[in-house]
């Protein structure tokens, strides 16, 4: 008999990604993928390198359903598996699973960030400006920053800012 062994997506507790995946590689021995992205917040006036989950609240595991389902299930800090309705998981494709892979480097998922064309509208999304409106005028040499420029109350004011921080409206 052959055991078929698929990637189920399993929904956290907040903040449980890491406790969950270290209890399912250490008790069960399971394959477990709980990607990371490195990233720049803004905290307490400076901007900090932050490593978060690439999916808040999920993780990813490659085990057989029938002999592993109701261990998962109770492990502690899981919510549930990931699945329809009635309860019935649904299986990843391991082409997701390779296409996340694909991007990491170093450890980490690494994401592009969007390009912005000059003029369009951006909203700041995170920071001292968070909620701000500006328009886009360009990217900065040092990839780490953009230029635009903000518009507030009668007020034009040009602003570099980490691309990171900057969103569509």
């Amino acid at each position: 008999m052959i055991i078929m062994k698929n990637w189920y997506c399993i929904y956290t507790k907040a903040g449980k990604e890491d406790a969950v995946s270290d209890a399912l590689r250490g008790r069960l021995g399971l394959e477990v993928f709980n990607p990371k992205i490195r990233r720049k917040r803004y905290l307490k006036g400076r901007y900090v390198a932050a490593v978060e989950e690439l999916f808040p609240c999920y993780i990813f595991s490659r085990f057989e359903l029938e002999e592993h389902y109701h261990t998962i299930k109770y492990t502690r800090g899981v919510r549930r598996i990931v699945g329809d309705s009635v309860g019935s998981p649904y299986a990843v494709d391991e082409a997701i699973i390779q296409a996340i892979r694909s991007r990491m480097v170093e450890g980490f998922v690494v994401l592009q960030p969007r390009k912005f064309a000059r003029g369009e509208k951006v909203v700041i999304q995170e920071g001292p400006l968070k909620g701000l409106e500006g328009i886009f005028l360009e990217e900065l040499k040092p990839k780490e920053r953009v230029l635009i420029l903000l518009s507030t109350i009668r007020y034009q004011a040009k602003v570099e800012i980490a691309p990171d921080l900057v969103g569509s409206p």
